[in-house]
């Protein structure tokens, strides 16, 4: 593992969790027994509206101060708080 590998791997694990709460906190409060796991299809589990993605959209390009064009929000970017991690972990880099 490189310098750069380790780097990426503390950055998303951080972003991981923030992007985790931040869902928590917003979208699952009528979810309360629901254990979100990094890997869960947040459309596809219906844990996301589409009010409620573009909300998440918006507050990555804010907290992360990166901008997300239209080509990027896609299942392999945004479906999961995995992709989301890898995905800013990613574009910070650029």
């Amino acid at each position: 593992m490189t310098n750069v590998d380790a780097v990426q791997g503390k950055d998303a694990a951080i972003i991981r969790e923030e992007i985790s709460e931040f869902i928590k906190e917003n979208f699952l409060y009528m979810r309360p027994d629901h254990v979100l796991d990094p890997d869960d299809d947040l459309m596809g589990l219906a844990l996301l509206d589409s009010l409620a993605f573009v909300e998440l959209v918006e507050e990555v390009q804010n907290r992360y101060r990166i901008q997300v064009q239209d080509v990027d929000i896609t299942e392999e970017h945004f479906g999961s708080v995995n992709a989301i991690a890898a995905f800013v972990s990613s574009a910070r880099l650029s």
